[in-house]
């Protein structure tokens, strides 16, 4: 029961939040405007409004470009806005935490956990603001700068030990540590060494939280979360850098035995940084939630749809087999939401998430995949409709995906199962142990991992289809593949960016979509449906067969993109007059609402 009022005081202050699109005259928006020195324009508003909700940078440094602003002032800007966004919801998550205690819903364990929590989260959000600037900012643009391309980058790195060992000595492909410059050249060093006063405030607010908890544990639920907790405290404390690896390995370890409602993000992802794979500094607690989700017969239609596939390719790897039957299995799913978040989450959420990306702590403990169903579905409710969108895609086609989100509300969150959970089942097939390190000579692994995992999610549906959502599935992907072309110049969604130009070309292929010069044209019916389908399966096979000969991402990433020295583009003509046409028509009105009424009329 007390998790029931939790989730509802938890979805009220998000709500709160989404209501901010109905009012952008609200002060913090008018106060947001001001720090990005923004003109009063609902173009601007939209862009602060953005920031403030769903914390991406894009929309504001869209309207900064038009303004003619430099990359230094750009970031400058940005710096400002994760200032003034990180301390709204410090002090709202701060009010947020008053009122459960007041309302006394929780154990003192779970409620010393959630401050705990918090008072780390504030010291993460501090750290998390160096690590941008030092890693992101000097460093990435520095080697933006010295390379041509990512592989030459990723053969500098190679060439300098730019990186940190796993348990076994070998090069693990991520860091959680940063390059630092020298007399000597560049090398490698933990987060302690490179970020000493910012990670060791974290590491004492961790000392403290435990110390408090130490006594409040009566249960061995409780002892696995400050077992998990000391973990990492060790984790961030490490100074040598052949040990960090396996310190946060054991870190994970220790995570996966916590599956309790609350559930805490830590560093997982390496999206940002496109050289090193520093792991963002990432931190949250996640409140799980009821589910109609049935775990246990998805897994097994995932399972079968891997064998399927697997048996269609004519390449024998038992290792592989095993490694994916295993993480299948093990596989914890919890339907939650953001409740606490800190850090790099000041620059946006996930909709959903796998982890651990070890690859090692996986094939020990399997994986953990959360589900943010209703958090996202009420985001998509409250965001107004933009010009861009319905400028390009016809009133029937929007309307149909505007009747599933607005008044079939069961329909959207078992689309979203099919797609998004569909997703991050998707990372866990055909990845072996050493599948990315030997997979990214060229650093472009992401670039293709994130198709793969969609496209294993809509393969499985595909192979286990419902006809009676056959065509909203089909609707969904359409919009997002187009959608994505948004974040062409996005470094850390880079890798979303050419999952869209590979579905962009298959949906041209398929003759589900073509372009005039001026009209994006939808053939959206059971044919073309069925065409794209047949497609995706094909596409989906050659691309399993590549990832079980461990070939360079980038070689199959060459048949639908290629690198013009900023951004990727698509080889094929006709996807690639489309993607032009409609990042132009982004970067022009991509802030504008649509002005005719139509999500008013939807609101009831």
């Amino acid at each position: 029961m007390r998790y029931k009022k939790l989730n509802e005081i938890s979805k009220s202050f998000k709500n709160e939040l989404n209501q901010l699109y109905k009012d952008m005259d609200h002060q913090i928006i008018l106060q947001g405007l001001n720090i990005a020195n923004l003109p009063n324009t609902s173009q601007a508003k939209i862009a602060i409004t953005d920031k403030i909700v769903s914390l991406r940078f894009t929309s504001v440094e869209n309207e900064l470009k038009k303004l003619g602003k430099t990359k230094e002032q750009i970031s400058n800007v940005e710096s400002n806005l994760y200032d003034f966004v990180s301390k709204f919801y410090i002090d709202r998550f701060s009010n947020l935490l008053k009122q459960i205690k007041d309302e006394d819903i929780l154990t003192p364990f779970e409620m010393a956990l959630l401050e705990g929590i918090h008072n780390i989260g504030i010291a993460i959000t501090n750290m998390q603001k160096i690590w941008h600037k030092h890693i992101i900012c000097d460093i990435n643009r520095e080697f933006e700068s010295k390379f041509d391309t990512i592989g030459d980058a990723m053969k500098f790195i190679d060439d300098n030990c730019l990186y940190q060992n796993d348990t076994y000595k070998n090069k693990c492909d991520r860091v959680y540590g940063a390059v630092i410059k020298g007399e000597n050249g560049y090398k490698m060093v933990p987060y302690m060494e490179a970020f000493s006063s910012e990670c060791q405030a974290v590491v004492d607010e961790f000392i403290k939280a435990i110390d408090i908890l130490n006594p409040l544990a009566n249960s061995k639920e409780d002892k696995n979360y400050i077992n998990y907790l000391n973990r990492l405290k060790e984790a961030f404390a490490e100074k040598n850098n052949d040990n960090v690896i396996h310190k946060w390995q054991e870190a994970e370890i220790a995570w996966m035995e916590c599956r309790g409602v609350i559930q805490i993000g830590h560093p997982l992802e390496y999206y940002e940084d496109a050289y090193t794979h520093a792991v963002a500094l990432e931190w949250d607690a996640r409140l799980c939630d009821s589910s109609d989700v049935d775990e246990g017969i998805l897994k097994q239609n995932i399972k079968n749809s891997f064998n399927q596939i697997y048996n269609k390719i004519g390449i024998q790897n038992d290792n592989m087999i095993s490694l994916v039957h295993s993480n299948i299995d093990k596989t914890q799913l919890y339907i939650c939401a953001p409740m606490l978040y800190y850090g790099a989450e000041f620059n946006g959420l996930f909709s959903a998430q796998v982890v651990p990306n070890d690859e090692m702590v996986s094939a020990k403990c399997g994986k953990k995949i959360f589900a943010f169903v209703d958090f996202v579905y009420q985001s998509s409710k409250s965001k107004p409709f933009m010009r861009l969108t319905s400028e390009i895609f016809d009133k029937e086609f929007l309307d149909f995906g505007r009747n599933i989100l607005f008044k079939q509300e069961k329909i959207w969150k078992k689309v979203y199962e099919i797609s998004t959970i569909g997703h991050e089942f998707g990372h866990i097939l055909f990845i072996d142990n050493d599948s990315e390190n030997l997979m990214n000579i060229g650093g472009e692994f992401k670039f293709i991992e994130e198709y793969k995992a969609t496209t294993g999610g809509l393969v499985n549906f595909f192979l286990h289809e419902d006809e009676s959502l056959a065509m909203a599935v089909f609707a969904e992907l359409i919009k997002r593949s187009v959608g994505l072309i948004a974040w062409q110049k996005v470094v850390e969604t880079r890798a979303y960016y050419c999952e869209g130009l590979i579905h962009l070309t298959l949906l041209f292929k398929s003759g589900v979509l073509s372009f005039d010069g001026a009209k994006l044209n939808i053939k959206f019916d059971k044919n073309s449906y069925e065409a794209f389908k047949q497609l995706t399966i094909q596409n989906y096979i050659e691309l399993a067969t590549h990832y079980s000969k461990k070939l360079d991402a980038g070689k199959f990433l060459s048949k639908f993109a290629k690198f013009d020295g900023e951004i990727y583009l698509p080889v094929d003509l006709k996807v690639l007059d489309f993607v032009k046409f409609y990042y132009a028509k982004y970067e022009a009105i991509g802030n504008e609402i649509d002005d005719s009424n139509e999500w008013q009329k939807w609101q009831n």
